[in-house]
């Protein structure tokens, strides 16, 4: 018993000494969350929204690589001084730094250092600073940032051989090194300048690097030559080793200052935010903005460990985006020319917009309207640019990444919110531009209002994320007096209704004929749909919640739903690393789902929300490296802890309103950017989950919503919390939050069966999922009306028709149109009687492949004869890619259904028809097709490319009368 009461005495004076030690929001940032598992984030030096983000990189090339850093890891390159926070996609490392006391052994290809061994033990780091000692040296290397300098100090052992090498060649992933300087100014002094393509071509980099001791000896070295007698070098593999003569202990402080501009405007920016040396005054400084930054929320209440959650996740919202503007407002421009901002604005990029227009942006518009504010002009500028509002816009070019047009967003959430400080006829102008744009299906979502899987991929994501855009824009339409605008993208606003299948309950991917693709599992990951299953996208209606009940045939069968998804199984026929913090099939680590557990709002059940909700804040969100449950995607998987522990969540950024849930904390206090504060209060929420009455300044709200309006007066929101679930607050229609559908419609008619080739006949089956409901249809390709033949039994088809049909019911509104074309078979001739030799020719291609027919004007690098596809005799790892030819012997008549499952992208082509398009899909992705086929021998062609991270091929059929696929044996496969 002594010995317990010792330990727990001296648990309790460590905690309160942690306690007493952590003085403000600062003070319990740990930049180590997030930096194992998938998350993605770095723990080096940085400002809020900073140019320089000084860090360690500890690996490279590999997905786990994306922001340089991961914990798993033991040993580093260096400290390079841009990086990306929680992205799934690598770039950066510029301009590496690499202290050693080791010789160097030059090599043409390469590093020519060996990586610095390091443990967690001899490492730290806090906003704005990062420290690690490297033992096997006795070197430490300490790190702080201004906003566009970086700032090092490393303390050297006693030697004669202490060095700085700095490394331009190297890089996070494999980009394109176009050109590199190097200059020797002076003696304490040294330039350069890094042009690379990335993930965004184009990528320019200046730096001046200021040394506090003069140097003892430089060396200046390219492709592993020491180039004698010179003070300036250019090359595509270039380096400086700086050398001095050090004491024990000693220290050598550099000062870096960066620029897109110009190695003149690096200096610029070095003279005026750090023109002398002295590390603690810098990182005094970088603390300051920081405390300054991270006090606009605090919490009070709950565990040490549940604010040093909160507190690194405000942290991790404000480390980008970034600055990309001078300290003279100089910034490059999309078309690589040099502009300069009116005083007082910033020019911001590395904007993931597809992640964060969900919470990140709406937080913003909170506490930052001065940031918001910039960052719109920033896309603005962008558009005036290139055309079109960015979509993921990095340093001073566009990745195209994700899909999408969320700048439309993030643009009229703030117009809505009276943060209005642009010209909003431009911006309307630049947002209805960018809607038109044929980019990912685009051509065909803008005629036909849906887009064919069977030619684009990711056809369903697309579709319901340009429907909530085109929403966004009819309210800005509405708000300026467009009636025109207004009308045309409201009716556009319904199109996701086009990808709902009424059968299944899903969306799903629909083929040009309007036949759904099959076979369907909706927990699969498809190409269908973006880094998400079937599930995952079912609730994605967020402007139309009411709307999309209806085609599920009400809120009793929606909330079946809502409870399904939470415990459906999680078995992927392909997994995807992006699919992480699963919850039945919910997954939180990816951004598609971050909406979904609040809408039991809508549907008259939010205590669930409430149960959901903080269930996801305490289990998938930890103090641990592991600690965030997916990529942090620069603050968006931080933004939803924080919005969701306050209690307010933006299931609909645009509406104007905040869905409400328990809040994690007993209070928690908002500096709003008008100047006012807002206080969230709640009781005992340690043990409290369920909401029994909310009060702001102490009037009821009995709705399960707040608006944003409301919130910024000031005051207090109090929760009044209990440990049991109150079933009889925010049950009715009136307490649900915005849905641009106020009444009811009748769902969707469906086919059940297949109508895409049928040989003799097929049956055409009706249903609509509404009780009451009558379906009407025609078979000439006329529009149904409530006149149309009435359905009452299944109708026989011995031809190919158009197949048009319409629910209708009294009272309700008619639901979407169903058109579908039943293609009765025409048998493919067999191209050849016979064959006697089994196998298939290759070509083997390498090179920088992002659709199979960019191997058409490329050179094979070998060929030869194969018993089967094969990818095993690829030479590299990534940047490859196949052409496969041959033929395929059918054994009898029939309708044959074919899949490929690839990484990244591969097509199958039988004779001159496209049968299987699974181009560009990235991840082991199955796509099918089917085709009508002769019994004989059928000619094919079968393309494949690797683009990064792992890579994979399979191809197989179901045969007339077979149940299953099976992979293609070598015994069908005959030379050409």
């Amino acid at each position: 018993m002594k010995k317990i009461l010792v330990l727990l005495t001296l648990t309790v004076i460590l905690f309160t000494s942690c306690s007493r030690s952590r003085q403000k929001p600062a003070d319990y940032v740990n930049p180590f969350i997030g930096t194992g598992f998938h998350g993605h984030t770095y723990p080096g030096a940085t400002t809020p929204f900073g140019a320089v983000q000084l860090s360690p990189d500890t690996r490279r090339g590999n997905w786990d690589a994306c922001s340089g850093y991961h914990y798993s890891d033991s040993s580093m390159y260096g400290f390079s001084h841009t990086h990306l926070s929680g992205t799934g996609c690598i770039d950066l490392g510029d301009i590496l730094f690499h202290p050693t006391i080791k010789d160097v052994a030059l090599k043409p290809e390469g590093y020519i250092y060996d990586m610095l061994p390091f443990s967690h033990d001899n490492e730290k780091a806090s906003p704005g600073f990062y420290e690690v000692s490297f033992p096997e040296t006795g070197i430490k290397a300490s790190l702080t940032a201004t906003p566009r300098v970086g700032i090092h100090q490393y303390t050297f052992p006693e030697s004669a051989g202490s060095k700085i090498i700095i490394d331009l060649a190297h890089s996070l992933d494999n980009e394109r090194i176009d050109h590199l300087d190097l200059k020797v100014v002076s003696d304490t002094e040294i330039a350069g300048a890094r042009l690379t393509s990335g993930w965004t071509p184009n990528q320019h980099i200046y730096f001046v690097a200021r040394f506090s001791k003069p140097f003892g000896n430089v060396r200046l070295v390219s492709s592993g030559i020491e180039i004698q007698d010179s003070i300036n070098i250019s090359g595509k593999n270039i380096q400086a080793i700086i050398g001095f003569e050090t004491g024990k202990g000693e220290k050598i402080d550099v000062n870096v200052g960066t620029s897109l501009v110009s190695i003149d405007n690096a200096r610029l920016n070095l003279e005026a935010e750090a023109p002398d040396f002295g590390f603690e005054k810098y990182r005094k400084k970088a603390e300051s903005l920081w405390d300054e930054a991270l006090s606009s929320i605090q919490v009070d209440g709950r565990s040490e460990s549940d604010k040093e959650i909160f507190y690194t996740a405000m942290y991790h919202t404000m480390v980008v985006p970034n600055l990309v503007s001078d300290v003279n407002g100089d910034f490059r421009t999309h078309d690589m020319q040099i502009k300069r901002l009116p005083e007082g604005r910033n020019m911001y990029s590395t904007l993931s917009l597809w992640d964060t227009y969900r919470t990140w942006h709406p937080l913003m518009t909170l506490v930052n309207s001065n940031l918001t504010t910039d960052i719109v002009h920033s896309m603005l500028e962008m558009y005036e640019t290139t055309g079109e509002l960015p979509i993921w816009p990095l340093a001073s070019g566009e990745t195209g990444t994700m899909i999408g047009y969320h700048s439309v967003s993030a643009i009229w959430d703030a117009w809505q919110k009276g943060i209005r400080d642009f010209d909003g006829e431009k911006a309307l102008n630049a947002m209805v531009v960018s809607s038109q744009k044929p980019r990912k299906g685009g051509s065909h979502y803008l005629t036909q209002g849906w887009i064919p899987a069977n030619m684009e991929k990711e056809s369903v994501s697309c579709l319901l994320e340009y429907a909530y855009d085109d929403w966004c824009i009819a309210m800005m339409a509405k708000e300026l007096g467009k009636e025109d605008i207004h009308k045309e993208y409201t009716r556009r606003a319904y199109n996701y209704l086009n990808a709902f299948d009424g059968n299944t309950g899903f969306f799903r991917g629909k083929r040009s004929d309007g036949n759904w693709v099959t076979p369907f599992s909706p927990v699969v990951v498809s190409r269908d749909y973006t880094e998400a299953t079937a599930w995952q996208y079912r609730f994605y209606v967020p402007h139309d919640v009411h709307g999309f009940t209806q085609l599920l045939g009400g809120y009793e069968q929606f909330n079946a739903a809502l409870d399904q998804l939470f415990s459906e199984n999680t078995k992927f026929i392909a997994e995807i690393p992006d699919i992480t913090g699963l919850i039945g099939q919910y997954a939180h680590g990816n951004e598609p789902s971050h909406h979904v557990a609040f809408l039991y709002n809508y549907s008259g059940e939010p205590w669930k929300t409430q149960e959901r909700v903080r269930y996801i804040l305490k289990e998938l969100y930890q103090a641990a490296p592991e600690g965030i449950p997916g990529n942090e995607d620069c603050g968006q998987m931080s933004a939803w802890y924080i919005m969701s522990s306050l209690g307010i969540y933006p299931v609909c950024p645009g509406s104007g309103e905040y869905a409400l849930s328990s809040p994690l904390f007993e209070k928690a206090s908002m500096k709003l950017h008008n100047g006012k504060t807002l206080e969230i209060k709640a009781n005992d929420p340690q043990k409290n989950a369920y909401i029994s009455k909310v009060t702001f300044n102490g009037t009821e709200i009995t709705a399960n919503f707040i608006t944003h309006e409301m919130l910024m007066q000031g005051g207090v929101l109090e929760f009044t919390l209990t440990g049991k679930p109150v079933k009889t607050r925010g049950v009715t229609d009136a307490d649900a939050p915005y849905s641009l559908t106020a009444n009811n419609m009748v769902s969707t008619v469906y086919c059940p069966n297949d109508l895409h080739l049928f040989i003799d006949e097929t049956m055409l089956e009706l249903g609509c999922i509404t009780p009451g409901s009558e379906i009407r249809f025609t078979l000439d390709g006329s529009e149904p009306m409530q006149n149309s033949t009435l359905y009452a039994n299944p109708v026989k088809l011995t031809q190919s028709a158009q197949v048009r049909a319409r629910a209708f019911r009294e009272g309700y509104a008619p639901g979407p149109e169903f058109n579908v074309k039943a293609t009765k078979a025409l048998m493919r001739l067999p191209e050849k009687k016979s064959a006697t030799e089994n196998g298939v020719r290759f070509k083997y291609f390498e090179g920088k492949f992002k659709r199979t027919d960019d191997m058409l004007g490329a050179t094979a690098l070998k060929s030869g004869i194969l018993p089967e596809p094969s990818i095993d005799g690829a030479e590299v790892e990534d940047s490859f890619g196949f052409e496969f030819t041959g033929y395929l012997f059918i054994p009898a008549d029939g309708i044959y259904d074919f899949y490929t499952e690839s990484d990244d992208g591969s097509v199958l082509m039988i004779g001159s028809e496209v049968v299987v398009d699974n181009d560009g899909s990235h991840g082991a992705i199955r796509a099918t097709g089917k085709i009508a086929l002769s019994k004989g021998y059928h000619s094919f062609i079968l393309r494949y490319f690797e683009d990064y991270e792992g890579n994979s091929l399979e191809w197989g059929w179901k045969k007339p009368g077979s149940y299953a696929m099976e992979l293609i044996a070598a015994k069908d496969l005959f030379l050409n």
